[in-house]
């Protein structure tokens, strides 16, 4: 059993696997194909294809991506495509959030920010 995962922004952090299993139960219950003991049954899968070919510390990424291949496989189809989506959009709003900052710095320092020069 893992001990430690990989954040997206490299933190360590405890691995709990409870945090698999209520992932899952809130895309089933979004769908409406399944409840907690299903996800339970599901994160189960989910552990057991990680441990036998993940390293000793996961990144966060690479369990979604085994969440992702166990629904698939799974007979809860829309559950996994909502699942899907769902990491999809979410890494689109990852993207805007860190290329936001970095954009508004720039306009700022090259003074192209009509605030700047109006100022």
């Amino acid at each position: 059993m893992f001990t430690k995962i990989k954040k997206r922004d490299g933190r360590h952090a405890a691995f709990d696997a409870k945090k698999i299993t209520n992932a899952i139960a809130k895309a089933g219950a979004a769908t409406g194909e399944f409840g907690e003991d299903i996800a339970h049954r599901l994160m189960l899968k989910v552990l057991s294809i990680a441990q036998d070919t993940l390293k000793d510390e996961p990144t966060v990424e690479e369990i979604q991506d085994i969440v992702e291949e166990v629904l698939l496989s799974s007979p809860y189809r829309s559950t996994a495509k909502a699942y899907i989506i769902y990491r999809d959009q979410h890494a689109k709003i990852r993207e805007i959030k860190a290329g936001m900052g970095v954009d508004l710095i720039d306009q700022y320092l090259t003074k192209i920010d009509w605030k700047v020069n109006e100022n």
